[in-house]
């Protein structure tokens, strides 16, 4: 009775296993395109908080250097850095990009290793 009840446990605990292992498959094409989407979504904005501290360094900075106060040229390269790197982002992450991406990928084309290597699993979670 006990060996019995044994061998179907483990019977039992080897289907669960190959049935669970079922389960877990790649990604979908859905789950890819909505992690595609969510990290440029993320980006985009991202790049629009960055912006906004950057154009007020940049145009702070212009005034000040301007006037010939102290420390206007510092808080003109720090705007112009974080402005740059503000537009950088939204260039690379933007809307036209994204579409451009989700075309190719839903005509077969894998999706760009740069893109890939940034698609973490908090992008794939709904």
């Amino acid at each position: 009775m006990i060996s019995h009840l044994l061998r179907t446990g483990v019977l039992t605990g080897l289907l669960g296993l190959s049935s669970f292992s079922l389960f877990a498959q790649a990604a979908e094409p859905a789950d890819s395109t909505k992690a595609v989407q969510r990290l440029f979504a993320k980006r985009r904005t991202g790049s629009t908080i960055l912006a906004l501290p950057g154009g007020y360094f940049l145009g702070y900075g212009a005034v000040s250097t301007a006037q010939g106060t102290d420390g206007g040229g510092v808080t003109l390269g720090l705007g112009a850095v974080l402005s740059s790197v503000a537009i950088a982002k939204s260039v690379r992450f933007s809307k036209a990009k994204e579409e451009e991406i989700l075309s190719a990928y839903q005509q077969g084309k894998p999706i760009p290793k740069n893109i890939r290597r940034r698609l973490k699993q908090k992008h794939f979670k709904g």
